[in-house]
């Protein structure tokens, strides 16, 4: 129940956060443009190549498209939750600047800095087996398979920068704003809002079914794969989440989501036997590996 106290009731907080993931998730299937395509093509032992009618996540046109829909869920939802604060708040005088900065956490603090090794710290494991196989960026020039420049340049700027800030503005700045304004404890918006930032991958189901050929090995596939990832952006949720109440700012948990996606979900076993000819380094690496 709203109170003087709570400007939201629990309720509202629910109602904003199913209209922030919908607003975000279902503009993707608005257009043409933004929509997959696949044909009836199987794949054959789960790989198969691109036919020219399809489009694919990946396509150029494709991504310019779905950048412009978040970046527009993304500004819809901070002037959302900006009004919901201006309207609610005791101190009219705030200027747009401290309102976000308050409660959206558009601040940066020097001791804040800290914050950001927070993430790169639980994955020193996968770190040092990336140094082992000297693919860190600063140890030599990255490069990979795609198929002109053009579409690595498009993939790159979706994966470390459009994807983690507008991700992290709604369901972290926004989302974490209106569960604030409603009361909820730390505890409840840590474990409880990320849920729906992971329900925000379950579309995926759908390409990945698509993609292998719609039958019943591909639907299974896509079902676990999707549980999978699932479950790993909703934990991702609560540490980031945790990152956001703890320093009050956003930019600890942008980036650790764009740490994330560089390194990718830790393959810790896999870096273990790889690396186990190494009699000196294989200690270290399990090591560093507990910290994950």
């Amino acid at each position: 129940m709203r109170t003087s106290q709570t400007p939201l009731s629990l309720k509202d907080a629910h109602l904003i956060n199913a209209m922030l993931t919908i607003g975000y998730v279902l503009p993707l299937y608005f257009t043409k443009y933004t929509r997959l395509s696949f044909s009836k093509t199987q794949a054959n032992n789960w790989s198969r190549s691109k036919n020219p009618s399809e489009r694919w996540r990946d396509d150029p046109t494709v991504i310019k498209a779905r950048l412009l829909s978040v970046s527009v869920s993304m500004i819809a939802s901070l002037s959302l939750m900006h009004y919901i604060v201006v309207t609610n708040q005791s101190n009219a005088t705030n200027s747009v600047w401290d309102t976000a900065t308050r409660y959206l956490g558009f601040s940066f603090r020097m001791r804040d800095l800290p914050a950001h090794l927070v993430t790169p710290m639980l994955f020193l494991g996968p770190l040092y087996g990336r140094y082992l196989a000297r693919d860190l960026p600063f140890m030599r020039p990255r490069t990979l398979n795609k198929p002109n420049k053009n579409t690595f340049n498009w993939i790159v700027f979706r994966n470390y920068v459009i994807a983690p800030i507008s991700e992290e503005v709604v369901w972290r700045s926004c989302l974490v704003c209106a569960y604030r304004l409603a009361g909820a404890s730390n505890a409840f918006i840590v474990f409880f809002s990320p849920i729906s930032f992971g329900s925000a991958h379950l579309h995926h189901v759908w390409e990945t079914y698509n993609m292998y050929g719609r039958t019943r090995q591909a639907l299974w596939r896509a079902l676990l794969l999707t549980i999978f990832q699932f479950t790993y952006t909703t934990l991702f949720g609560f540490h980031s989440a945790f990152l956001l109440l703890r320093t009050g700012s956003l930019l600890p948990s942008i980036s650790a989501h764009i740490f994330c996606n560089f390194m990718g979900f830790p393959q810790l076993q896999e870096e273990l036997q790889r690396y186990s000819h190494r009699r000196r380094r294989k200690p270290y690496l399990g090591l560093v590996s507990c910290f994950n």
